[in-house]
């Protein structure tokens, strides 16, 4: 019974972190901008040399940012109208789940009524590093930032999906871009 109790408890602690699994998102802009005078991009050299990821996901998170751009319309150039700067904070998270109860009173095993408390669960602690992705527009001739995303949330030591998860966050991010296109849904 002990083990049907602490897989129960486990699973209880999966689906709670899969449902902390999401980005919390956000963004503001220059409202003195005319938003659709933009339509080439390219990277920020300076901003993308300082992204604190391994190559392979600031590869992965360039070509998610490339999809979306391209999806919205913008296409990629060499004299761009707007410079696309990525930054990723990273900080240490811990979670703590538990203990949990179990037990009661009810019918038990053997003969008659059987009561009491049950015992206390163990304590399950979850360290990991959350990450913070924020995507900016700069206007490279008026050297302005015109818009600011963020998307915080995303665990970084997890490796399950990863690229999906890149792209899903990116796609979550750049979908409050243009602020109109929210206001009018």
């Amino acid at each position: 019974m002990k083990i049907f109790q602490k897989l129960l408890m486990l699973i209880a602690v999966v689906i709670t972190l899969a449902g902390c699994s999401s980005l919390r998102t956000a963004s503001d802009y220059d409202k003195n901008v005319n938003l659709n005078a933009y339509k080439t991009y390219n990277f920020y050299d300076k901003g993308i040399a300082r992204v604190k990821l391994n190559n392979l996901d600031k590869r992965r998170l360039m070509a998610a940012v490339e999809a979306e751009m391209n999806a919205k319309g913008f296409t990629k150039s060499s004299r761009p109208d707007l410079l696309v700067n990525l930054v990723v904070v990273a900080r240490e998270k811990t979670d703590f789940y538990g203990p949990a109860y179990y037990g009661g009173w009810g019918w038990g095993g053997g003969w008659g009524w059987r009561g009491g408390w049950g015992g206390w669960g163990s304590n399950y602690v979850n360290q990991y590093i959350e990450g913070t992705i924020i995507i900016d527009f700069l206007d490279p001739a008026k050297k302005i930032l015109f818009w600011h995303g963020q998307g915080a949330g995303f665990n970084l030591d997890n490796f399950s999906k990863r690229e999906q998860r890149l792209y899903t966050g990116v796609k979550e991010i750049l979908a409050q871009y243009p602020p109109n296109a929210i206001a009018a849904k």
